[in-house]
């Protein structure tokens, strides 16, 4: 796969808009990416042991490898940038901090778990690059499908080197949604399934894959025309937001508003549909 081509950049005449910067992470990126997903490929192929962080939130050695791998390669590369992960580390953060480093690798080393331990193909590796908190770099690699999407600020949104595009639906009644359920969803179901059941009679049908990375790739493409989800970390969405942003969609939280990379509420959409979504969320 040419790197060059999936990280080609256009010029930018701002020069406070590193775009030098950004192709040699999304370079970094993808090949972490591609190299954690032989890890992955290895466990998902053979099984592996699980345990549990808490009741419904499984954790396994593929995990913290694929993690580990990442980590190694973007540091070779950028020493003093901060890495965000999900599992617990010592060379990574799991809690954001605003404005801390100018900046952050926000890394989920395995995004569908669960379906990883049940032999399911659906995961994927996510890395995504802030600038101050802002989006500016994202991959998503599922190994099995040998999917690679990637984004660059202002150069749009490629999958396997080919350039990709939010769909064109116009109405939530034609559409095709995705979403997801939180892991605290047990004991705290009613608005999950109250969501739930308010988008599947409005639409023409809700999937629910088990990847929130993902599932932010296939609005990316054109697959799905909308996806919401609470319960999101930043490792869950950081990548799908500028793959989701730079394919022409939109990204808001819950209430329309620019606080979803830390505001545990996410909708994402082709755009044409979003104002639909956010309604229905707080009607």
């Amino acid at each position: 796969m040419n790197l060059e081509k999936i990280c080609e950049v256009a010029p930018n005449t701002d020069a406070t808009f590193n775009m030098g910067m950004y192709k040699h992470m999304c370079e970094v990126a993808l090949v972490s990416a591609k190299e954690a997903g032989r890890v992955l490929i290895r466990y998902f192929r053979k099984g592996v042991p699980v345990k549990y962080k808490t009741a419904r939130n499984p954790v396994t050695i593929a995990d913290h490898l694929s993690q580990k791998r990442i980590v190694r390669l973007i540091k070779r590369s950028f020493p003093d940038h901060k890495t965000i992960c999900e599992e617990s580390s010592d060379e990574c953060a799991t809690k954001p901090s605003h404005g801390e480093s100018e900046y952050s690798w926000v890394i989920d080393p395995l995004d569908g778990t669960v379906n990883f331990i049940h032999g399911l193909a659906q995961f994927c590796v996510s890395i995504g690059v802030l600038h101050r908190d802002e989006p500016v770099v994202g991959v998503i690699y599922n190994p099995v499908t040998n999917e690679l999407f990637s984004a660059v600020k202002g150069v749009g949104t490629y999958r396997n080197g080919r350039r990709v595009y939010v769909s064109s639906t116009a109405t939530l009644n034609k559409s095709l949604l995705v979403t997801g359920f939180p892991y605290y969803v047990v004991g705290k179901s009613r608005r999950v399934m109250r969501n739930m059941n308010r988008f599947i009679v409005r639409t023409e049908g809700v999937r629910r894959l088990g990847s929130a990375a993902l599932d932010m790739a296939y609005v990316a493409c054109g697959t799905f025309d909308g996806f919401w989800e609470e319960g999101l970390n930043p490792w869950d969405v950081a990548a799908g937001t500028i793959i989701v942003s730079e394919a022409g969609g939109k990204v808001t939280d819950y209430s329309g508003k620019n606080k979803f990379m830390f505001g545990r509420e996410m909708v994402a959409s082709n755009g044409k549909i979003h104002n639909a979504i956010v309604r229905v969320l707080n009607s």
